[in-house]
Parts: C-alpha cells; sequence; structure tokens
C-alpha cells in the first residue's frame, strides 16, 4: 500500500501503548547525523503523559502512527524571554509545565518523512491551537527550527537568515510553513538547541490568541 493509498490521518491524544512506535517514528524522522538524544525515551514519553496528557497528540492513518507532538504550559514570561529548549522544557521532562501558564510551549513535533507535505503538521497546529484557547492560554509559542540554516550560515548570520525566510527571499522547510499557518516571528533563539541543521538556533513564533 502507498500514502496515497492509505487511510486517512486522524489525530487523537497519546496513550502509553503508542510509546513504542513513537520512537519509531521519531528514528525515522532524525536519522544520523541526529543524535540518539533526538529521539524521546520511553521514560520520558511516560513522564509527559502523567505531566500533562492534554498537550500529547499523535496523528495515526490506518495502524500506524505518522505524527506525534508534545506540548506544556509556561508563564508567558518565560515563553518570550531569551531562553533555550532544555531550559523551558526541563531538559524535555516537563518538569517545568506550569498548570497556570499563558502560555502553550510546543516542545517537539515529529511527521513522518513519508507524510510530510501532506497537511499533518498543519493538523497537529490546528488541535494545539484549539487546545490553548480552551486552555484560556494568551498564545501558542514555540522555537522554531530553521533546518536550511546550515545551507547559508557561511554567508549570513541567523538573525539575518530568519529575516531572509520571514521575507519570503529564503524557503525554510520548517519556519515558512509555520508562518503559513500564521506564527509570527518575535525574535531569534540562539543556542536554543543542539541540532545539526540549525546550528543550534531556531526562531521565536507566537501566535496571540
Amino acid at each position: 500500500m502507498t500514502v496515497l493509498d492509505s487511510p486517512s490521518p486522524v489525530l487523537r491524544l497519546r496513550a502509553s501503548e503508542d510509546v513504542g512506535e513513537i520512537r519509531n517514528l521519531m528514528v525515522r524522522v532524525y536519522p544520523p547525523p541526529h543524535g540518539p538524544e533526538a529521539v524521546w525515551s520511553a521514560e520520558n514519553l511516560r513522564r509527559h503523559l502523567a505531566t500533562f496528557p492534554e498537550g500529547q497528540m499523535v496523528v495515526e492513518a490506518g495502524e500506524h502512527l505518522v505524527g506525534t507532538a508534545t506540548a506544556q504550559q509556561v508563564s508567558l514570561a518565560a515563553a518570550l524571554a531569551p531562553h533555550t529548549w532544555s531550559g523551558i522544557t526541563g531538559h524535555g521532562s516537563l518538569s517545568t509545565h506550569d498548570p497556570a501558564g499563558e502560555v502553550l510551549y510546543g516542545v517537539n513535533i515529529a511527521v513522518d518523512p513519508a507524510w510530510q507535505g501532506r497537511g499533518i503538521g498543519r493538523l497537529i497546529y490546528e488541535a494545539r491551537i484549539d487546545l490553548a484557547r480552551r486552555l484560556g492560554c494568551r498564545a501558542f509559542v514555540a522555537g522554531a527550527r530553521i533546518p536550511g540554516y546550515h545551507r547559508h550560515a557561511a554567508e549570513m548570520s541567523p538573525e539575518a537568515y530568519i529575516e531572509a525566510v520571514v521575507a519570503g527571499r529564503i524557503f525554510d522547510p520548517t519556519l515558512s510553513k509555520q508562518i503559513r499557518v500564521g506564527f509570527q516571528v518575535r525574535g531569534v533563539l540562539l543556542d536554543y538547541a543542539r541540532d545539526v541543521e540549525t546550528l543550534g538556533h531556531a526562531a521565536l513564533i507566537v501566535m496571540e490568541l
């Protein structure tokens, strides 16, 4: 069966039984030269469910998971201040989750390479934005990867690259799509997370609700 013949994708909340398949999905999304730290551990995935089950989502097509996403709540001040991925997410453990936080923060999103470009990411973002509104959050915020940056790093700073993406002069595989969804770039997060494609940098993206 090809991707085009597969059942329509359906988004639902993550369950404990999904842990193994989520890890397999993340291995496909983050192959070398990404390191093994790019793949959630089973312990961490279970910790996410215990901490904030509403923020943990998957997308399935038939019997297979084709997308996964992790989110948490944080304060508006923390989300808009300079930060690193490890700092704001408690090294990915969600120990920094704040049930009273005014912001839903996008910790991670991963879409099966075979399903990219078929609306899976948009489906996840729409569900996250709906969740943020139901929780009464003021905004949805994330550190957006800029995986195209490594191709331009020799000729421009991350700030210049992000400015060019916002202006439409450069297409970035991640940030350009998030801008199309409706996010605004509010700044640059230098040394945000270890990443060979982004050289560690990210764009601070915000959607006010």
